[in-house]
């Protein structure tokens, strides 16, 4: 098992990943032999504040973690938060310790990065996720907080 980031190179790999996570299942032939277009995925892997990495397995990507890298201006000197904006192991593969592996490169980039820390959000009716990162050392701040987003 090995922590790699992905990019244009690999990235077949990683949307074969995420068809499962959708569609729970592998595609068939007709779907893989589809040709795609991953520019505009190409063009957010170039984002220098943006990380993606993947848990390889016998060259097949089994779990991936996102990671943004927001700078702060102010009280940090400019040092920024690395948030975990998704984590996630196909369920094949879970309790092998991938989780880890992906929350540990997390912890090496916020380190590289001189971050102030991580942050990350879970939805409370997810007490594994809680328990999980708990264990990861995070900790609940800020009493409750709510996530709102606006979509177009």
């Amino acid at each position: 098992m090995e922590i790699i980031r992905v990019d244009k190179h690999n990235y077949h790999k990683f949307d074969d990943m995420v068809f499962y996570r959708a569609n729970e299942r592998y595609k068939n032939n007709d779907e893989q032999v589809k040709a795609q277009d991953f520019t505009t995925h190409y063009k957010a892997l170039e984002i220098p504040t943006f990380y993606v990495f993947a848990a390889q397995l016998d060259d097949e990507f089994v779990g991936y973690i996102f990671l943004n890298y927001l700078p702060k201006i102010g009280s940090t000197n400019g040092r920024g938060w690395l948030f975990v904006d998704d984590l996630w192991v196909n369920p094949h593969y879970r309790r092998k310790g991938i989780a880890h592996m992906l929350m540990a490169k997390a912890d090496t980039i916020s380190k590289e990065l001189n971050t102030v820390g991580l942050r990350l959000y879970v939805n409370t009716d997810n007490p594994g996720g809680i328990v999980f990162y708990e264990m990861c050392g995070y900790e609940q701040k800020f009493g409750t907080s709510m996530l709102m987003q606006k979509g177009w």
